[in-house]
């Protein structure tokens, strides 16, 4: 089966440019649109892309503002996330016009998993079904609340100021490539976590608790039992709320936050695969 890339760009509202990707195979049978976490791109993502493409799926990715090969300064700069999500739906919307095709999913990891629970909640007819990997509905839980009352302070003030020190690289994976190379890639943003940043998530965060049990499309919600980036909790909690009669799941033992790229990433990846299978 041949795929296509394609690589693009969209306006957003207003006015900063947005970077497109999409694989597109012969004869698609679905249509999923990936989301990317906080920090990096959607080219992170070109192996899981391919393989789902070369299944028959159409893929279609975006980098956020600030992210990637996206337009934004400073860089990793998160507004509210009502805007991240206007961005969304407006490519979503623009390549659903353009690819009339049955079905349609989408797939987030870490902040992308937010954002795409907060889509969900927001634009609850647009998707078939969704995947989240180790998403951040628990943002906050690990954050003191001293740090948080600070960060509400300093938001009204010092917005773009970088607060935070990220997780450490090693933490992504189990994988020993994974660290090397994240650190290694241009378009990855290795900073501290800027004070607008860190509140947009936490507020988006308490958003998508508020409103999960409105959510009833079908879920698969995955996870690695060693993260310790993003709190597992919110996946379990989500999957709790939601009142869906079709929702699975799963924790990857030994699997830190990156499960899709981990040393049995196969794994992870045919789960995926037979859930879409399943629900295309």
């Amino acid at each position: 089966m041949s795929v296509q890339m394609t690589t693009g760009s969209i306006t957003a509202q207003d006015g900063i440019r947005l970077h497109t990707v999409s694989w597109i195979p012969d004869s698609p049978r679905a249509g999923v649109v990936l989301v990317h976490g906080y920090g990096e791109h959607s080219g992170r993502y070109t192996h899981v892309a391919e393989a789902l493409a070369g299944r028959g799926y159409a893929v279609f990715a975006i980098d956020h503002r600030a992210h990637g090969r996206s337009g934004g300064e400073p860089r990793a700069l998160m507004p509210p996330f009502d805007i991240i999500t206007a961005d969304l739906d407006q490519f979503v919307r623009g390549v659903k016009a353009q690819h009339t095709l049955p079905r349609w999913f989408i797939l987030g990891h870490s902040m992308g998993g937010l954002i795409t629970w907060g889509y969900a909640v927001r634009h609850p007819d647009v998707f078939d079904g969704l995947i989240s990997s180790g998403a951040a509905i628990n943002a906050d839980a690990n954050v003191p609340a001293a740090l948080v009352t600070i960060a509400n302070l300093l938001d009204r003030v010092a917005p773009a100021l970088a607060l935070v020190d990220a997780a450490p690289l090693a933490e992504l994976a189990s994988n020993p490539e994974i660290a090397p190379a994240f650190a290694a890639d241009p378009l990855n943003y290795k900073g501290k976590m800027r004070v607008r940043t860190g509140v947009s998530i936490n507020n988006e965060a308490k958003f998508v608790r508020s409103h999960l049990h409105e959510v009833t499309r079908p879920a698969l919600l995955l996870y690695g039992e060693d993260d310790r980036i993003v709190n597992p909790s919110g996946s379990k909690l989500a999957y709790e709320q939601i009142r869906s009669t079709d929702k699975r799941i799963i924790g990857y033992p030994g699997m830190k936050h990156e499960i899709m790229n981990e040393r049995d990433r196969a794994v992870v990846l045919n789960d995926i695969l037979a859930w879409l299978d399943a629900h295309a």
